[in-house]
């Protein structure tokens, strides 16, 4: 007879086999998602880790262009392949000053391998291996492997360019030793955490940059044997990986690789694993934690575990797409967004803002975490509401980086918005506890773009180009990514390492443009402009170099070198008894001690037999000086004797307020007064006008001369002339003169 089950033990045996079932298919279920999702993160982290490795790469690469471009700015074609080994010589020791700051010599090899130094030594280099690579085999340079200098244990890296005749025969080579300490300063600006080791090998495997620099210029091989294969040498000639092994101190090590392009050298980038590992070790804790629950609460196991199975989940799918500080999407999940715009609209135009804050390292170390997560949060609620404006889409990179993508109609329109949204976001800025200053890298994508292929990651990279370019100007809050911005900045360095030089050799000069008298057209003066004629660049206008000298500071130099020029000019004149007439110079925007620019500039005076009242000095309403520091010099010229003019007048923000405090003499109207005004007939707008004649009015009753810049039409020189405008300057009458073209111009009108 078969025995028979009760029923509360059947509905027990029952329960507890269901619950044990689902408690298997629970561990199943969770094991396979942690699984998963550790196979995700061990791919971003992979992803991740080559970005950076792509990132640091385009750094390096960008450092060398430039010692190639100041290795460039010193060699002369016809020099080097015509001249001889003493004048080659002399030219490397008078230009030495003007190379790259990390270049600590420079020297010519002959084709019999003697080698001539910029320090005035002459050495025999016939045996050196790197002098055997001719450049012109792979590139227009080449960079050395590490080489250590002769009864020494310093290193040094070798740039050099080969020089052919015209007919393409070899005549020798120039050179730059590199001090290895401009890499130590490379790698010392970048960051990424603090395990994180940066290494640098040559083609055979040296290390030119490492964090213990008792191993440059040494191979290394791991002491385990399972990774001995894994040396420096065998790594140096590999384009592209990622290998697992051990560093100097043995411990276990993700290490990624890339080629330099241009250079040969290999990138690494060396990563614990111990951080990896500890995510691992995280969810295994997890899944034991999970079964003891199990265990502990197998009868109500079907409602617990999936409550938490689902919670489980919710907070995996949250971490992974949204920031848990800002609640914007994070970076992967914007890529894959960002990714999906632009497959649903192949042919539409995108533009892509990365966005951070100056200083924001400082702003977390000196004030703490606390503030400046708060200032983060603060940051990306402004971001939001723009990027809501555009109808677009936004994300949270690593600390304070943010990134918009939005889909575009024009890109003046974009732009024009999101300067308005800038402005919006700078005046909620100047309001909060802790002044920051945001700064923004722009790129655009277009339909008929050559790259259209370009990558979310791609334009990311542009648009972080373009805000690298920005540095620490203040004055300039945002840059667009364009395929000429890199030529643009190898071009200012050019113009940087040449203008030095381009005073001594006087490439600067002056041309005059005549100023006339309304009343009965004679010339009664002329405005100083100052030009460059370089023997690369040809000859370049002001909006070529002043905006980077101002930037630089060199401004204040040229301004001193013009003076002397005018002033030369006007003492001739006197001595040759030729009809004079009185010269204004422009004093630009970056002087900001009166008392300095004075004892300098009466310096210059002195030397010269001229009245003062043949110099008009012109300031500028939107100097970096105040009212008051311009009322002071304008007071300290007038107490030598010199007129003074208040050039480009209307222009600035607060030019009626102005006029009542500084004294100026001379007020000059900046030339969009009329060119905004002129109609296509050539006549001007009633409203404008009457606005200018206002101007005028106001000018008469303040006892100011008036002059008006950029005259281009007899329609606009009879208006001023009707309103009894003093005097005018501009095409219509004279484009800027040469000397002596200006010197004939004196003597028909006057």
């Amino acid at each position: 007879m078969q025995k028979r089950i009760s029923s509360n033990r059947a509905i027990f045996l029952s329960t507890f086999s269901f619950g044990i079932a689902v408690m298997i298919l629970t561990l199943s279920i969770t094991g396979s998602l942690m699984h998963r999702n550790l196979i995700i993160s061990e791919q971003r982290y992979k992803e991740s880790c080559y970005e950076v490795l792509e990132s640091y790469s385009a750094s390096l690469t960008w450092y060398l262009e430039n010692y190639h471009t100041s290795l460039n700015s010193i060699y002369n074609q016809r020099l080097f392949s015509q001249g001889t080994e003493e004048e080659i010589q002399k030219w490397l020791i008078e230009n030495k000053e003007f190379v790259h700051e990390n270049f600590y010599i420079t020297y010519f090899v002959d084709r019999n391998g003697t080698a001539f130094f910029s320090d005035e030594s002459i050495k025999d280099f016939s045996t050196k291996s790197y002098l055997t690579q001719r450049s012109s085999e792979i590139s227009d340079y080449y960079i050395s492997d590490i080489l250590k200098m002769p009864d020494s244990d310093d290193f040094f890296i070798v740039i050099k360019r080969t020089v052919f005749t015209e007919n393409s025969e070899y005549c020798g080579t120039l050179c730059a030793a590199l001090e290895l300490n401009s890499f130590n300063t490379i790698a010392n600006q970048i960051y990424f955490d603090e395990d994180c080791k940066i290494l640098l090998l040559d083609r055979e495997g040296n290390f030119i940059y490492h964090p213990d620099k008792s191993f440059i210029g040494k191979n290394y091989t791991p002491i385990s044997q399972k990774f001995s294969h894994i040396s420096s040498q065998n790594i140096s000639n590999a384009l592209f990986g990622f290998v697992e092994t051990e560093d100097f101190d043995g411990k276990k090590v993700d290490l990624f690789y890339k080629k330099v392009d241009n250079c040969g050298w290999t990138l690494c980038l060396a990563f614990p694993q111990s951080h990896f590992n500890e995510v691992n070790f995280q969810q295994r804790k997890t899944i034991i934690l999970v079964l003891a629950i199990c265990l502990a609460s197998l009868f109500i196991l079907l409602l617990a575990e999936s409550f938490i199975l689902n919670s489980f989940y919710k907070r995996q799918l949250i971490d992974t797409d949204y920031d848990s500080l800002t609640k914007l999407w994070t970076r992967q999940k914007f890529e894959e967004e960002a990714t999906k715009l632009l497959h649903r609209y192949p042919r539409s135009k995108f533009m892509l803002i990365e966005s951070d804050i100056r200083g924001f390292k400082f702003i977390n170390q000196n004030y703490g975490e606390k503030i400046a997560d708060q200032m983060i949060y603060f940051y990306s609620r402004l971001l939001n509401e723009v990027t809501n404006e555009f109808h677009g889409i936004i994300g949270r990179g690593y600390a304070d980086h943010f990134y918009s993508f939005v889909k575009i109609s024009e890109v003046r329109k974009a732009m024009a918005i999101f300067k308005t949204g800038m402005d919006k976001i700078n005046e909620n800025v100047k309001n909060y506890d802790v002044q920051f200053f945001p700064k923004f890298g722009i790129a655009f994508l277009m339909p008929d773009n050559k790259n259209r292929d370009v990558t979310i990651q791609g334009l990311i990279g542009q648009a972080s180009f373009a805000k690298s370019t920005i540095k620490d100007n203040l004055l300039t809050q945002y840059s667009i990514y364009n395929a000429r911005l890199l030529e643009q900045i190898n071009r200012e360095h050019y113009i940087e390492a040449a203008m030095e030089q381009a005073i001594e050799n006087h490439e600067f000069f002056v041309m005059y443009q005549p100023k006339i008298n309304l009343s009965n057209d004679k010339v009664v003066g002329a405005e100083a402009l100052v030009r460059w004629k370089n023997a690369q660049m040809g000859l370049l206008t002001p909006d070529k170099f002043i905006p980077l000298f101002e930037r630089n500071g060199f401004i204040t130099k040229l301004d001193f070198y013009v003076y002397e020029e005018v002033f030369k000019f006007i003492d001739r004149q006197l001595k040759e008894k030729n009809i004079v007439v009185p010269i204004s110079v422009n004093m630009s925007r970056n002087h900001s001690r009166p008392d300095k620019f004075m004892h300098e500039f009466m310096s210059i005076f002195k030397k010269y037999n001229i009245p003062p009242k043949l110099i008009q000095v012109e300031i500028i309403e939107r100097s970096f000086m105040d009212n008051d520091t311009l009322k002071e010099i304008t007071n300290l010229l007038h107490k030598e004797g010199f007129s003074v003019a208040m050039d480009d007048f209307g222009s600035g923000e607060s030019s009626l307020n102005m006029l009542t405090k500084i004294p100026v003499d001379v007020l000059k109207f900046d030339r969009e007064f009329l060119n905004s005004s002129t109609q296509e007939n050539g006549m001007l707008e009633e409203r404008a006008a009457r606005f200018i004649e206002i101007l005028i009015e106001l000018s008469k009753n303040l006892e100011k001369e008036t002059v008006f810049e950029g005259v281009e039409t007899q329609a606009q020189r009879d208006f001023l002339r009707a309103i009894e405008c003093d005097q005018a300057q501009g095409y219509f009458y004279s484009k800027p003169l040469a000397e002596q073209d200006f010197v004939q111009f004196i003597k028909l009108h006057s």
